[in-house]
Parts: C-alpha cells; sequence; structure tokens
C-alpha cells in the first residue's frame, strides 16, 4: 500500500513529465511554425522580389478588398525593423481583346506611391491576348513614376469608338504636326501632332519643348510642379482638351472665346489658342497631304537656307528629335510677296490652296453631315453642351500622376494593363487614406 509520500511524489512527477511535455510540444509547435514560416517567406521572396524588394511579407486582410474587382491578394512588404517598403498586388483584369483574365503581380512603394514593379503572376495561364512583351512595354514606361497613370498621351479612341463618328470631310490619313514659329514667354514652342484614321482624329497631342535644350517638356515640367498654371496641372488641361477634339472632331467645336479660353470643356482654364490655331494647321496639313515627316523636312530646309553649315552641326535638334528654333528674328520667312503671313507647308509647297472649310463633316465613310451650331461675339458654342473627359479608371484627371504612350497599335491592351495599376492605387488610397 502507497504511502501518503509516495503518493505525493508519484503526483509530483506526473506534473513535471506533464510540463516537461508540453514544453516540448510548444516548442515543436514554434519550430515547425518556425520552418513554415521561413518557407512561406522563401515562396514570398521568389515570387515577389523582382516586383517589390523587401526582408519579408505579410498578407494584407482586410474587408476593403473585397469592394475592388479585380483585386485577389494583397501584401505588405516590411523591412528587417517592421517599417512598411510597399505593397504587391495580384490584380486580374479581362482581357477585352478575347475576353481571358490576365493576373498581373504589381508592387507600389509605400513611401513615394511609385511603381517598383509589375510582371505575369505565377498563376496566369497565359490564355490572354497580352504578352510579356507588352506588359514589360508599360513596366518601361511607368517604372519608379508616381500612380495614377493616364495612357495614349492625350488620348486615343479605339476603331469601334471611332466607326460611326462625325468627322471632318477630305481628311487623309497619316500622323500631321505643326508648332509654333516663336517661343513663349517662358521660352516654350508649343506643338501638336495629330493621328487620322479612316478620316477620323483618333490621337491628338499637344505639349511644348523649350529653347534651353536643359529645360524639361512642358508637360513634365508640370508635373514635376515646376511649371504652373490656375487650376490643374497644365499635363492634365492638355489632355482634357485634346480628348475634347477627339470627340467634337472640329477645333471649332470647342467654343474658343475672344479671349483664348473656353468653358465647355471642364477643368481646362488655359488659353487655348496656340492650341486651336495648331490643331488647324495639322488638319490643312492633312487636306494637302503634308505630314509629319514633310513638315520636319520643310523646317530643315528653312534652318537650312538661314545658316551655312551642317544643319546637325547647328545645335538646333533636342534630344527627342524636335527642331529647337524660334523664327522671331527672321519675321520675312514667312511672308508673301505680297506681305501676306505664310505657314510652313505654304513656305515649303506654295500651295495656297484654302483648307480652312470646317462647316460640314461626313459620317459613316461619306454621308455629308450638317455641323449645326450657335454662334456669338466670343466663339462658337453648341448650345449649352460640356465636354467631359476628365477622368480615367473612375479616377479624376487632376489625380494623375504619369502620362506614358502606351502600347503601340494596342490602345485596348495599354487600356487593360493601366486599369490594374490605377486598381493598386484606388485601394491604397482608401487603405493608407492617401490623399489626392
Amino acid at each position: 500500500m502507497l504511502s501518503r509520500n509516495d503518493v505525493i511524489k508519484f503526483t509530483i512527477e506526473g506534473i513535471l513529465i506533464a510540463v516537461v511535455s508540453f514544453i516540448v510540444l510548444f516548442l515543436g509547435i514554434i519550430s515547425t511554425r518556425g520552418l513554415e514560416y521561413d518557407r512561406r517567406q522563401e515562396s514570398y521572396r521568389s515570387e515577389f522580389t523582382e516586383v517589390l524588394q523587401a526582408d519579408s511579407y505579410q498578407e494584407v486582410v482586410s474587408p476593403l478588398i473585397a469592394g475592388y474587382s479585380g483585386i485577389n491578394e494583397v501584401y505588405e512588404g516590411v523591412d528587417a525593423n517592421g517599417a512598411p517598403i510597399g505593397y504587391v498586388f495580384e490584380i486580374e483584369v479581362t482581357d477585352r481583346g478575347t475576353g481571358n483574365p490576365l493576373r498581373l503581380l504589381i508592387g507600389i512603394d509605400y513611401n513615394t506611391a511609385q511603381l517598383t514593379g509589375m510582371m505575369r503572376s505565377r498563376s496566369d495561364n497565359y490564355n490572354s491576348s497580352i504578352t510579356d512583351e507588352d506588359i514589360a512595354t508599360i513596366l518601361e514606361q511607368t517604372i519608379h513614376r508616381r500612380i495614377p497613370v493616364s495612357y495614349g498621351q492625350e488620348g486615343q479612341q479605339s476603331e469601334a469608338e471611332t466607326s460611326d463618328q462625325p468627322r471632318l470631310a477630305n481628311l487623309n490619313d497619316g500622323v500631321y504636326y505643326a508648332q509654333s514659329l516663336s517661343d513663349d514667354n517662358s521660352g516654350y514652342i508649343d506643338y501638336v501632332e495629330m493621328t487620322i484614321e479612316n478620316g477620323v482624329i483618333t490621337l491628338v497631342q499637344w505639349d511644348a519643348f523649350n529653347i534651353d535644350m536643359n529645360y524639361k517638356n512642358r508637360r513634365q515640367a508640370s508635373l514635376d510642379g515646376v511649371y504652373t498654371v490656375q487650376g490643374l496641372n497644365w499635363a492634365s488641361q492638355s489632355y482634357l482638351l485634346c480628348h475634347a477634339l477627339m470627340d467634337v472632331q472640329n477645333p471649332d467645336l470647342l467654343a474658343m472665346k475672344s479671349d483664348g479660353t473656353t468653358d465647355i470643356v471642364d477643368g481646362v482654364t488655359v488659353n487655348i489658342r496656340t492650341f486651336y490655331d495648331l490643331c488647324v494647321e495639322c488638319i490643312e496639313n492633312s487636306r494637302a497631304g503634308f505630314d509629319k515627316d514633310d513638315y520636319f523636312a520643310g523646317l530643315q530646309e528653312v534652318v537650312d537656307g538661314l545658316f551655312a553649315g551642317d544643319f546637325e552641326s547647328l545645335g538646333v535638334v533636342n534630344d527627342d528629335g524636335f527642331i529647337v528654333f524660334p523664327f522671331d528674328d527672321y519675321p520675312g520667312v514667312f511672308l508673301s510677296e505680297d506681305g501676306s503671313q505664310l505657314n510652313l507647308r505654304q513656305r515649303i509647297t506654295g500651295d495656297m490652296t484654302d483648307y480652312s472649310d470646317f462647316d460640314s463633316a461626313s459620317v459613316d465613310g461619306g454621308e455629308e453631315m450638317a455641323v449645326t451650331v450657335d454662334g456669338n461675339e466670343d466663339g462658337v458654342r453648341t448650345g449649352d453642351s460640356t465636354i467631359d473627359a476628365d477622368s480615367i479608371d473612375g479616377l479624376p484627371m487632376s489625380e494623375i500622376n504619369t502620362f506614358i504612350d502606351g502600347i503601340p497599335d494596342h490602345f485596348m491592351r495599354t487600356a487593360d494593363i493601366v486599369t490594374a495599376i490605377n486598381t493598386s492605387y484606388k485601394f491604397l488610397k482608401d487603405y493608407l487614406n492617401w490623399m489626392a
């Protein structure tokens, strides 16, 4: 029969065995969890490092994710001290070319809201028409630049969008160009480049380069905060105005007032007179068959005629290939024998045909359609209409930080990838309470 002391002894030994077993089990669980954590981190690093370098990653669990269509998973990347570095998104968008899904990994920097990387997700099934080269093209244009993003420079329309759109008559397809022959008070020379397809204006770019080639173009200078205007930044206003022209297909319908402004394009406060004049010149060049290559060759001819020596050695071509030369000191170069003002095409070709009739437009490949407008002393306006082109992916143009050219000849592929980038921005704006 066990004595009282034996009972106490066995009880204590049992408790010690239980405690030791618990400790061993606990340490085993911790060790297993540690190994599992390490394995998971290794998997994350192998997949995410290319889009966002971090010491470790942890999945973001938030009810907000469900409110953003296309976001499958979000991960936060942190440094060795646990401070946030950025976020990795797996986002699924529908390729509008095939209707099939495309899954992308997108990295966004926490402090700067810059895109740190983008690639096809391992879970993507490669059923979309969007290629790795397409993704790389957009990445090259957006890497280390602030989101959100707008594409097509100042915008491009798809064939479906332009198939039944009113259009000016007698336009020849191609790329057309015109630039100011003088610089403005800030040293900028404005230019407009216009693409016409199937008789429809499908792409418009309005920008300006500086006679001091150390300066950035006006669009980038405005995004950097160096060039400022009233209201939205100049880049956004340029975007809105170019979209408005593509909507109405006729510069007269932009309702430019006597002071050079318009009140029918929401968000545009700048003087649009130079834009209007250059658009008119591009349209007239189209009707005359005088394309961008002809224009550049003509500029070179005029400058060569003013100076002896090799054209390239004159130092009037900037890094983007634009001829940076104001003709203010040579006013006679663009005067006819009777003293009237000539544009570059007229100066080079001697063609004085009037190509400025914008009173009619053709639709569906040739049926004439009158454009009815109400005029007044301050310009031409289409009744009380307002042209609204001030958003992309549901984001106001005032928030856009980066404008890109996109994938050449693939407007929809560009739009699909940019939508994925902008979706990540919208989530982080909500999740982190980013201010626009």
